[in-house]
């Protein structure tokens, strides 16, 4: 059983703010050990579909291969459309399309209808290194951020391409590090380099609300609700939306010590939950229904797994269930991962089926033996009956 101490975020967002984090064992184990097509594919991340049954990863040299999200030998590896690094990508809300995008303002655009995967057609883009991008809730436009610190809405136009229009009120040449939709208020939120974090109302419009002395590396909001978590390093931050008021939204943010390694990027896990990969291999989980992260899978039981593959940089991970899912490598390994617990009852489980199995094997054998041997049988019946006679005769006397 691992050892969980809890870490509280604290309300304001103060650099000082520290919490440490207590060493412990890994919550999960791993297994299944997968590989996709190629050798050091160079992979930057992965997103998953709104059905949670298809995966999409994406990397160096345009780099797309589309695959179940259960089942990650059934894939399909798509043709190369150029040599630039992809760097994200978004499902539509409906799950029948998704956009990647990449250096030198490169969009494409993935078909799960006909499992094609084609240019955008996004000109205006171009010469772009583009970081990020999210669909909004409602579908009608998606938002795309730049290394330059620019934040485009962008969505298909009737004669097969693109429109596309530059948000007002940008900061500066921050790198926009990610950007993410929530459904309640139809709001997104953008994450930054330099400039901290900024709401991006149904209007299109900005409103930055802080934590700009913090150099954010990703960020992902709920799939159902109006908060967020960033990360930095080891700077884990809390973003309360107020969807009625953006501009009164805040972020919260505390500094995280005793970690073995450095927060790199995050998924949604459940409900209230995500998982922050680490570098080197390895992930904490945080809850932020109760604002509070915990030790998960730790590099040195990698390590005893697996030795190569803890030197290997997480680029995703998702989850089947609340229990289990899979983790992906820049390399473009994958391990499942299940609970800890759940491996111990299994062995134990195994361990009494197959002694009860030796045992029944052992008592057949032995009924066979005595059935033809007479072994067990009473062989003394004469001096039974001698001894009855006995105690009659002394019974008559």
């Amino acid at each position: 059983m691992r050892s969980r101490l809890a870490i509280v975020l604290l309300i304001v967002f103060l650099v000082s703010n520290v919490s440490s984090l207590s060493s412990g064992s890994s919550a999960v184990e791993l297994d299944n050990f997968e590989s996709l097509p190629g050798e050091d594919l160079g992979l930057n991340g992965a997103t998953l579909s709104p059905s949670r049954e298809l995966v999409i990863t994406f990397g160096e040299e345009s780099k797309v291969v589309i695959f179940s999200s259960s089942d990650p030998s059934d894939y399909i590896e798509t043709p190369s459309l150029g040599n630039d690094s992809l760097n994200d990508a978004s499902f539509h809300p409906s799950g029948n399309s998704a956009l990647i995008v990449g250096d030198n303002g490169t969009v494409l655009r993935y078909s799960d209808v006909d499992k094609s995967l084609t240019h955008a057609g996004a000109v205006n883009l171009s010469g772009s290194d583009l970081l990020s991008v999210s669909w909004s809730a409602s579908g009608s436009w998606a938002y795309i951020g730049s290394a330059e610190g620019e934040i485009w809405r962008i969505r298909a136009s009737g004669d097969g391409g693109t429109e596309t229009h530059l948000l007002e009120g940008l900061a500066g040449q921050s790198p926009v590090t990610s950007i993410d939709c929530i459904s309640e208020g139809i709001v997104c939120v953008a994450s930054t380099s330099f400039n901290g974090i900024a709401i991006i109302q149904r209007d299109h419009s900005l409103n930055w609300i802080g934590g700009a002395s913090t150099p954010w590396d990703d960020m992902k909001c709920l799939d159902s609700g109006s908060s967020c978590v960033a990360i930095s390093s080891n700077i884990l931050g809390t973003i309360n939306v107020n969807t009625s008021s953006p501009e009164k939204s805040s972020i919260s943010g505390v500094e995280i010590l005793g970690l073995d390694g450095f927060f790199s990027s995050l998924t949604r896990h459940t409900e209230v939950k995500f998982l922050i990969s680490m570098a080197p291999f390895g992930i904490v989980e945080h809850d932020l229904e109760k604002n509070a992260t915990f030790p998960w899978l730790e590099n040195s039981d990698v390590a005893d797994e697996n030795v190569l593959l803890s030197g290997e940089r997480i680029v995703s991970t998702w989850s089947l269930d609340e229990n289990n899912g899979w983790i992906l490598t820049d390399r473009g390994n994958l391990v499942s991962f299940y609970p800890v617990d759940n491996a111990e009852e299994n062995s134990v489980l195994s361990l009494m089926i197959s002694i009860a199995v030796l045992l029944a094997i052992v008592g057949f054998i032995a009924s066979i033996m005595m059935s033809i041997f007479g072994w067990g049988t009473d062989t003394r019946p004469d001096r039974t009956r001698k001894r009855t006679k006995s105690k009659d005769g002394y019974r008559k006397r």
